[in-house]
C-alpha cells in the first residue's frame, strides 16, 4: 500500500504542477520509456514519423512527452485545469484507473471544455508508471485540434 500511495501523492504533484503552468515531475513518476497513450494509440504513433525513430521516441516518450503534451494541452486550453476523481484499483498493485476533470476555455474562443478523462497507469517494477493510457472523448479531441491551430 506505500507504494500506492507514493503514486497517489505523485498523481496529486503532477496535477498540481499542470494547473500551475510548471513543466515540473515528480522524482521517478516517469521513466524515459514511459509511453503515453490516447484513445488506444501509443503517441508516438500520432506524430506523422515512423514510431521507431529515435526522435520521435525522445519526443512522445518519458518525462518529454508528458511535458509536449502538457504544453500541446495548454496551447489549446490556456487557462486548462485538471482536477482529480477518486482512484480505483481492482486489486492488481500495479495498475491505478483515476479519472481527471478537463476544464477550461478553448483558445480564441470562449467555448468551455468540461471533460471527464479515464486514465489508467501501469507501473514497473521500480514504481514509476511505465504506460500512462488516456480515453478523451472524440469530439472534445477534436475540438483541442482546432483550438491548438488558431493564433
Amino acid at each position: 500500500m506505500a507504494a500506492a500511495q507514493g503514486v497517489i501523492d505523485g498523481i496529486d504533484r503532477v496535477i498540481e504542477y499542470f494547473n500551475a503552468r510548471r513543466l515540473d515531475l515528480p522524482d521517478g513518476f516517469f521513466d524515459r520509456k514511459t509511453q503515453f497513450v490516447i484513445n488506444g494509440a501509443p503517441f508516438e504513433t500520432l506524430l506523422g514519423q515512423p514510431p521507431n525513430d529515435p526522435l520521435v521516441l525522445m519526443l512522445a516518450r518519458g518525462p518529454a512527452g508528458f511535458r509536449f503534451t502538457s504544453k500541446t494541452l495548454q496551447h489549446a486550453i490556456p487557462d486548462a485545469k485538471l482536477e482529480r476523481g477518486e482512484i480505483a484499483t481492482d486489486g492488481d498493485p500495479s495498475t491505478i484507473a483515476i479519472e481527471l476533470w478537463l476544464s477550461g476555455k478553448l483558445r480564441g474562443t470562449s467555448e468551455a471544455v468540461n471533460t471527464v478523462v479515464p486514465i489508467t497507469l501501469k507501473l514497473a517494477g521500480a514504481g514509476h508508471v511505465a504506460v500512462a493510457e488516456a480515453t478523451v472523448d472524440a469530439g472534445v479531441l477534436d475540438q483541442l485540434r482546432q483550438a491548438r491551430l488558431r493564433p
